[in-house]
């Protein structure tokens, strides 16, 4: 096994207005304080299932508390992709992302639901960190959001 080596976030982020990283050509990529206007993709996630029991026991989905699930995330699906860092979901070379920040969404009613667990709930800062909505996660994808 080995040992050793760079690992994600291992030792302090680079700062961009320090010499190395200019000498190295590290600097953010800015991101519009105004957000993102193109097209709002589709959610690639298929409907979340939630089951009730029927008069003989049975488990069928809940059609009803299904559909405002849904609703819920396409509301967060489309809070999301008004922030300055769609910007940079939407090109191509974050376009890998598309499925973390749905689940994302996804994560989220689950945290706001009253069954949701502490394990549910720390996943959230760990999508966050990944998708570019925390500061953390920002630095480590190289973004910044302008000033106005």
């Amino acid at each position: 096994m080995t040992s050793g080596g760079a690992r994600v976030r291992s030792g302090p982020m680079p700062d961009p207005n320090s010499g190395h990283s200019e000498r190295v050509g590290y600097r953010l990529q800015a991101l519009p304080n105004e957000g993102y206007t193109g097209d709002i993709p589709d959610f690639p996630l298929a409907k979340y299932m939630i089951l009730k029991k029927d008069d003989e026991g049975n488990a069928v989905p809940d059609r009803y508390r299904m559909t405002q699930w849904r609703k819920r995330e396409m509301t967060i699906w489309g809070t999301l992709w008004r922030s300055p860092q769609a910007c940079a979901w939407s090109l191509p070379q974050y376009g890998y992302l598309i499925f973390d920040i749905a689940m994302y969404c996804r994560q989220f009613v689950i945290c706001e639901s009253s069954g949701a667990t502490a394990s549910d709930r720390g996943l959230l800062p760990r999508y966050a960190d990944r998708i570019g909505l925390s500061a953390a996660g920002m630095a480590a994808l190289g973004w910044k959001i302008t000033a106005d």
